[in-house]
């Protein structure tokens, strides 16, 4: 039990804000806290804008049938629902044919039979589609246009961009925009703001709480001053209950508690979106399009059986929540579940000895949670995790990165092997696919490799406990709503924190939380699920007075008389001479 300090430099009392910022290189600190309009690119840099807004606008002057995909993440479902409601607010008797997908899958590839058998003259395909060469060929061949609307990076294999018939519209595909960090809903964004000047409306900001939510969903680079500032506009018009979208606005009031009575970056992060993707991946296919529908702002009632209240009439809005809660209890107890399984095969061929956590998946591991078991192993062993499934000679899954190591860039990581066919995503979170032969050649390479025995914690200063006062707490603490995607917390290391045994406390209703109080400050251990039960008994006998180091991050505990807290990401502990008295919330 013992982990790595790296120190990254000093913060100053007072200018702690300052201080954290330009640690993490940020130089523009006032365009960082308070982007502006000024922060956004014209639209018109968008290669095949104009021409995709002249395609839409023909096709709604003629009332077309119009196919719309709705692709299967939070990113794909808000950039449906802007552009569905946008076009149905400029011409409200036009026909949208919506197409959801079934499983977790991505594109046209499972919906593309259907789209060739209808009607419709122009499909609309937002947050995907820029590699669907051959299933675009065959729209195009049927007679429809298609518009793709997309941020994913797809190139062949000699890096040039695919030779797709669509008109795509894609930021890492026009060498004029700066902006590569926007994703598929701030393409979509753009898209009616070209539209808005063309029907001399001001229709697109309505939907800036859309954009904020998949955008933050997606894990957009929030150091890029446009994206931030399109999510921080978005992210006021929910916190001042101006936003116009019904269905955030009952995930936000549902999660308030959870989020410590914050709208922000990372409480959406983890809190709102969490729902949205828990239906996409475990609901019935009816829920998910009731939750595309309400995305949609419908007006629609439904009539549903409540235990203890009979048939209730309620709106859609509010049986899509009680559906995503229900889904997301469902997932973490599969999560949790899964992981349990996996840590047993772990445990008994000894894989945690390598530096890379290499698992197969097997049929008794849920598919549908594949990245998030992913990341359930990489906080339980404190290293990258590749979690895959074998098809055949395929090997196929997810892989997750863990920070506080030496590979910051597994993304990068994986590719630099040479030994995968399919690497996408993000640094830390991405698909993968590698042949079953690769798969003994990746063992060999992780054999020879260094061991990852403990985490490395950067921290932005250190603090000794009887330096540590609440003050400094609060002076963090406030900036809460600056955090969140590629702009983490800081964290602190703090050591030298006296603890009587009696003052431990373990809490929750599933004892996954362990807190004690010193100098005003509570110090606060939880988990996602799991017991601390043995760990809390393990401190009991530890003796009379504990001494903790701790790595942790500051915040206010809102629901505790707006107390300064720790929250601790890791800790060192051992017996002490120290006296320490009692300490209460």
């Amino acid at each position: 039990m013992s982990f790595k300090i790296d120190v990254l430099g000093k913060v100053r009392f007072g200018n702690e804000l300052e201080d954290i910022l330009k640690l993490k290189g940020i130089t523009d600190i006032n365009s960082f806290l308070n982007p502006t309009i000024k922060n956004t690119e014209s639209e018109l840099q968008f290669d095949n804008i104009e021409t995709a807004r002249d395609i839409l606008v023909n096709h709604i002057s003629n009332n077309s049938v119009i196919d719309l995909l709705v692709d299967c993440d939070c990113d794909g479902y808000t950039s449906a629902a802007n552009i569905y409601q946008y076009v149905n607010r400029i011409k409200p008797s036009i026909e949208i044919r919506c197409f959801i997908h079934k499983g977790k899958v991505h594109g046209l590839k499972d919906v593309v039979d259907s789209m060739l058998l209808d009607n419709s003259k122009l499909v609309i395909i937002p947050d995907a589609g820029s590699g669907d060469v051959n299933e675009c060929k065959k729209l195009k061949e049927s007679g429809k246009e298609v518009i793709i609307l997309d941020h994913h990076n797809i190139r062949n294999n000699d890096s040039t961009i695919p030779n797709n018939s669509a008109v795509v519209v894609n930021n890492q595909y026009s060498s004029r925009v700066t902006d590569k960090a926007m994703t598929g809903v701030g393409i979509t964004y753009k898209f009616t703001k070209v539209l808005d000047k063309y029907y001399g409306v001001d229709y697109a900001d309505d939907y800036l709480d859309l954009v904020a939510l998949g955008m933050i969903g997606d894990r957009a680079d929030t150091l890029n001053l446009q994206t931030r500032y399109l999510i921080l506009k978005g992210l006021e018009q929910i916190k001042s209950k101006t936003n116009k979208n019904k269905l955030i606005s009952a995930f936000v009031d549902a999660q308030m508690y959870s989020m410590n009575n914050k709208v922000t970056i990372n409480g959406l992060g983890f809190y709102v979106c969490p729902l949205i993707n828990s239906m996409i991946r475990l609901g019935e296919y009816e829920d998910k399009c009731y939750m595309f529908e309400a995305l949609c702002n419908s007006d629609k009632m439904l009539e549903r059986k409540v235990k203890g209240k009979g048939m209730v009439n309620m709106t859609i809005q509010e049986y899509v929540l009680k559906a995503c809660q229900s889904t997301n209890r469902k997932q973490k107890k599969i999560t949790e579940e899964s992981a349990d399984i996996l840590s047993e095969e772990i445990k008994k061929y000894g894989m945690d000895k390598l530096p890379i956590l290499v698992c197969n998946a097997r049929d008794d591991v849920d598919s549908n949670s594949t990245g998030l078991i992913a990341n359930r192993l990489v906080d339980q062993y404190q290293r990258p995790c590749l979690l895959m499934r074998r098809r055949g000679d395929i090997c196929k899954g997810s892989g997750r990165g863990y920070d506080k190591c030496e590979i910051l860039d597994f993304n990068k990581w994986c590719k630099d092997t040479g030994l995968f066919n399919m690497v996408d995503g993000h640094p830390g979170a991405f698909g993968c696919e590698i042949s079953f032969e690769n798969t003994n050649k990746l063992f060999q390479l992780l054999s020879i490799m260094d061991r990852i025995d403990e985490p490395t914690y950067h921290v932005y200063n250190i603090y000794d406990a009887d330096k540590l006062h609440d003050q400094i707490i609060k002076n963090v603490a406030k900036y809460d709503y600056i955090w969140g995607n590629t702009v983490q917390e800081p964290i602190f290391f703090i050591k030298n924190i006296p603890c009587n045994k009696y003052n431990l406390n373990l809490i929750g209703s599933k004892q996954n939380k362990i807190e004690f109080t010193y100098h005003n400050i509570k110090f606060t251990k939880q988990t996602k699920g799991s017991s601390l039960a043995a760990l809390y008994k393990e401190l009991l006998n530890v003796g009379e007075s504990i001494e903790f180091d701790v790595v942790g991050r500051f915040s206010i505990d809102m629901k505790c008389n707006k107390t300064p807290q720790v929250l601790v990401d890791d800790w060192i502990y051992y017996k002490s001479d120290k006296i320490q008295g009692f300490g209460f919330c």
